[in-house]
């Protein structure tokens, strides 16, 4: 048994620069958020006069896209992170579509931006969900691709735990696409989805979290 698990590890390209790479680029992405929270040059007149606090409450919009995105990127690391848990080894497809993956993480620095900006925009509001959405496609993609026949995962992997990760990852991105839908009507709903999507999914843990504390495969 334990030169099978050995074999099953080495097979393949490992695992780890996915996962650096990853974590690289989530860490930038997420220090990107506040640098676009720009603080306001006023003359020394307007500080004298109290208008300080006045212009910072009017960056709420800024602050609440920031605190957002960070949650929503905190999100979607966490998942990755508990799906590259069961991989075995990767090989140059997985490579590929995690990049595209990352990609798209990049980009919420930009839609959040935009967002902050034009809170109340419809363009903005679904292009912001868009990248959500897109998001939760090629993280669902590479689960996908993982698991497909055990390709990159343990041959024991159980069904029931590929079933709950994909029902898990397509919740949240039939629900960004919702959000997205819904800015058509209203915007500040989709905004209230927008910030509602990754509040469930921390108060709500997976079900196939038990297997990150418990030895698999």
């Amino acid at each position: 048994m334990a030169a099978r698990a050995s074999g099953e590890n080495s097979e393949g390209l490992s695992k780890h620069r996915v996962e650096a790479l990853s974590d690289g680029i989530f860490a930038f992405a997420m220090t990107l958020l506040v640098l676009d929270v720009k603080i306001p040059k006023l003359p020394q007149a307007a500080i004298e006069a109290g208008r300080l606090a006045p212009t910072l409450l009017a960056l709420w919009p800024k602050f609440l896209s920031y605190i957002t995105s960070f949650i929503v990127l905190g999100v979607f690391w966490v998942g990755q992170h508990g799906y590259t848990h069961f991989l075995k080894r990767t090989d140059r497809w997985l490579l590929w579509i995690n990049l595209l993956f990352l990609m798209l993480v990049v980009f919420v620095p930009f839609s959040t931006d935009l967002l902050g900006d034009y809170p109340t925009q419809k363009v903005a509001v679904m292009i912001y969900g868009s990248n959500i959405a897109a998001l939760g496609l090629t993280l669902e993609l590479q689960w996908w691709y993982a698991t497909h026949r055990r390709r990159l995962v343990g041959r024991d992997l159980e069904p029931d735990t590929v079933r709950k990760g994909t029902q898990r990852i397509l919740g949240g991105v039939i629900a960004s696409s919702c959000a997205v839908l819904l800015a058509l009507v209203n915007p500040i709903l989709s905004l209230i989805c927008y910030a509602l999507i990754p509040t469930f999914y921390i108060i709500f843990p997976s079900p196939i979290d038990r297997h990150w504390t418990h030895p698999h495969g």
